[in-house]
């Protein structure tokens, strides 16, 4: 599914950038490894880690938040056993607030447009845009069409004479 709508956006770019004049047989075709881009360009790197460690920050709090709702639970049910009504009910209304604070957290950090998707995105966004840019270089020099990141399109086969991603990587290095 993923071919033939990558296909049908080429056709579509071709009518609308003018490279309709160009047959199939004629076009000049590259691909990128975005995974391989990711690992080796110290940049993308870079932003990477400083995801990874903000996520880990939030993956302490939640942890923190979630140990002390346990601890709670077993307040709550040791009282319980022992019969003490009145700290019973003062537990259950902690445990209640607590919960819907840490459900607020989970989807406020952790959900879908959550601080992490946010800051991601943000974080990658001129990592990517520098990528286009090298793409485009990448492009004009070599006289190529398109150039497809391979993550995206997941082709059943894709010659490795297509692959451009050591000198997309040697653009983005030139681009610091």
């Amino acid at each position: 599914m993923k071919l033939r709508t990558c296909l049908l956006t080429i056709v579509a770019l071709a009518a609308v950038t003018g490279i309709a004049s160009v047959s199939w047989a004629q076009m000049q075709i590259g691909t990128v490894d975005l995974q391989r881009v990711r690992t080796e360009s110290p940049e993308f790197k870079k932003a990477l880690a400083r995801i990874d460690e903000m996520v880990s920050t939030f993956e302490k709090q939640r942890d923190g938040q979630k140990s002390e709702l346990d601890k709670l639970a077993a307040d709550l049910q040791d009282t319980e056993s022992r019969g003490f009504k009145g700290t019973a009910d003062r537990l259950r209304a902690e445990i209640q607030e607590k919960s819907q604070s840490f459900q607020q957290f989970m989807q406020e950090t952790f959900g879908q447009d959550g601080i992490i998707e946010k800051n991601s995105a943000e974080g990658l966004k001129p990592m990517y845009e520098k990528l286009a840019e090298a793409a485009k270089s990448v492009a004009k020099t070599k006289g190529l069409d398109l150039i497809l990141d391979l993550e995206q399109v997941n082709p059943l086969f894709a010659s490795e004479r297509l692959d451009v991603t050591d000198s997309v990587l040697a653009e983005m290095a030139k681009r610091n």
